[in-house]
């Protein structure tokens, strides 16, 4: 409920020239009725349907933790200024684990930013990428695999289906974060609030912070 009630706090916001003014078929969003997994997938497609790679509408869906990141920080600072920016746009999705992707030519996984779900792949000298929980799972001959790996909190793996070109985690996050000058963007139009000396104490009765919370 807290990701549909998210969602639709941003649903007037919603414009595109993708849309051709009938931005009002889109709303309300999503089916309260329908499974958290199937909301996810319903924001997933509004993302692609309006313009967005697979891999940037899970970047922006579920966001790594990129803050302090060892890795993130040094060498692809473009990254952390891409989820920055979609940061005040676009609330995490709590609760998924592990995702599967797809938009026909594009296909992936990738782990929520806990990272609770087991998720190995590997590649084989044949042409065929496996994701599954863990190695064992398909019978396969070991002298095929060409690459292998675990996806850990945040990362992701694509394949593009046309050209068979397999992408892991950082060069994945880096061809969407270097589409748009992500950081440019935010130095432009970034304004920082200074902290406040906010008061120790009360100064309404319970029952009036309530009614102005509620």
């Amino acid at each position: 409920q807290g990701n549909l009630n998210w969602m639709r706090s941003r649903e007037a916001t919603i414009q595109s020239p993708v849309w051709r003014g009938r931005e009002n078929e889109l709303r309300p969003f999503g089916d309260p009725k329908a499974s958290d997994s199937a909301n996810l997938d319903s924001a997933a497609e509004l993302l692609l349907r309006s313009g967005r790679s697979p891999a940037e509408a899970m970047m922006m869906l579920v966001p790594e933790a990129y803050k302090n990141h060892p890795t993130l920080s040094v060498k692809y600072p473009e990254v952390i200024d891409f989820y920055e920016y979609y940061k005040g746009q676009m609330e995490a999705w709590d609760g998924p684990a592990l995702l599967l992707f797809s938009d026909g030519r594009t296909v992936g996984a990738c782990l929520d930013r806990n990272g609770l779900r087991p998720a190995r792949y590997w590649k084989t000298s044949d042409g065929f990428v496996y994701v599954a929980s863990e190695v064992g799972v398909i019978p396969m001959d070991e002298s095929k695999v060409v690459m292998k790996g675990r996806l850990g909190p945040g990362m992701m793996i694509t394949v593009d289906l046309e050209t068979g070109q397999v992408l892991e985690n950082t060069e994945v996050k880096k061809n969407v974060a270097s589409a748009k000058p992500y950081g440019t963007w935010l130095q432009e139009s970034t304004r920082s609030i200074k902290p406040v000396n906010f008061q120790s104490s009360p100064v309404m009765d319970n029952e009036t912070i309530l009614r102005h919370q509620q």
